[in-house]
């Protein structure tokens, strides 16, 4: 009996036995098919492009959520702030109050070295003729005393100039001036934006810039991307209905002449928001972009070139007046005003363009970025 007890322990510590080392060969197994399943598919990714999984678009709301019952004074306020029309506020705030900053710096500035550049040549005048008084007229001292108050003349106006003096009557630094100024920081354009010579006013600019830059962008590329697909979802659904609406038309006028003559007749008479409605679909669609950009420089063309009394070239190169080179000190407090609303503007178009290509154009950019290799992936 002892022996029969001793070997059915040990049977069935043999058959234990065998069936963990089993159990261990079909996990090394497992493992390496894995490991084996891993290699091949990072093997395919070098070689054969995968398209990412497809993101659905999303941004800020424009106005805040409504307010839920049991929701917090500071989850309000919250909400309030960080939507569109919260950060619009905040950024134009913000402007208004660095707007007067600059100004109250600047404006003395300008106007002081203006002055003194004028009382200064006035002197030199002076100077002059007092000189050639005391010289016999067209004597080799005449001439060189001449020569002499010319290039201190020109000495003078390199330092005015330098100094920030407006040579010509006119000014840079008003609250329209500083207020085109600081659309150009803004929205990092700079494109002959004068420059702050006071310490102070450069100090203040820089501070300005800090907040103002991030935040015209951020609310740029959520503005974008809600114009571009909601006007997108618009345009579906009506391309929707349209399609609905014929379908169930020419079910209506199948096998009779007569009513299949009136819909062909009330097909080719098209509403007028139809045509609206057509003509924006033709300006959003990529191809139609350029179109877009050449509309809206041709308003501006017509509103600061021909409205104004502008000519020729003059009309088509129409930006060039708003810069220090180009004449800003003699272009009226009002038109700078709308100039810059009109920068604002052509930004707000541009980033529309850049949110119309990278939500309807990523999978030719991915295409061409696989063919050409551009793109490095973290397997």
């Amino acid at each position: 009996m002892v022996k029969s007890d001793r070997n059915m322990q040990d049977d069935k510590f043999f058959s234990i036995t065998n069936n963990r080392l089993g159990n261990m060969s079909n996990l090394i197994e497992n493992n390496n098919e894995l490991h084996d399943n891993k290699m091949d598919k990072s093997i395919q990714t070098h070689n054969k492009f995968v398209f990412p999984q497809k993101i659905p678009a999303c941004w800020l709301k424009v106005c805040p959520a409504p307010e839920s019952a049991d929701e917090s004074l500071c989850s309000t306020v919250f909400r309030c702030c960080v939507c569109q029309l919260g950060i619009a506020t905040f950024l134009v705030i913000w402007t208004v109050i660095w707007i007067f900053i600059i100004n109250y710096y600047e404006e003395p500035y300008e106007i002081k070295v203006s002055r003194d550049f004028e009382k200064q040549q006035n002197q030199l005048v002076i100077d002059l003729a007092t000189e050639l008084r005391q010289i016999t007229p067209l004597s080799p001292k005449w001439k060189e005393a001449i020569w002499k108050r010319i290039g201190e003349e020109r000495k003078l106006t390199m330092q005015a100039v330098g100094r920030g003096a407006i040579l010509q009557p006119g000014q840079y630094w008003t609250p329209a001036g500083t207020f085109l100024f600081t659309v150009y920081v803004m929205t990092a354009l700079g494109f002959g934006a004068p420059v702050p010579q006071t310490l102070r006013g450069r100090t203040a600019a820089l501070l300005y810039a800090i907040l103002a830059v991030p935040t015209h962008i951020y609310l740029m590329v959520n503005l974008s991307t809600c114009i571009v697909c909601k006007v997108g979802r618009y345009i579906r659904a009506d391309k929707k209905s349209d399609l609905i609406q014929e379908d169930s038309t020419t079910d209506k006028n199948a096998g009779s002449p007569t009513c299949s003559r009136n819909s062909d007749v009330m097909k080719g008479r098209k509403s007028f928001r139809e045509r609206i409605l057509h003509s924006l679909r033709f300006l959003w669609v990529c191809r139609g972009v350029p179109l877009a950009a050449i509309l809206y420089y041709s308003v501006g063309a017509v509103a600061f070139g021909v409205c104004r009394g502008k000519k020729g070239l003059d009309v088509a190169m129409f930006p060039l007046e708003f810069t220090t080179s180009g004449g800003l000190e003699h272009v009226e407090e009002h038109v700078r005003f709308l100039y810059g609303f009109y920068v604002e503007g052509a930004m707000t178009l541009l980033s529309c363009v850049l949110a119309t290509i990278r939500l309807h154009s990523m999978a030719a950019a991915y295409s061409v970025a696989d063919h050409y290799k551009l793109f490095d992936y973290d397997l």
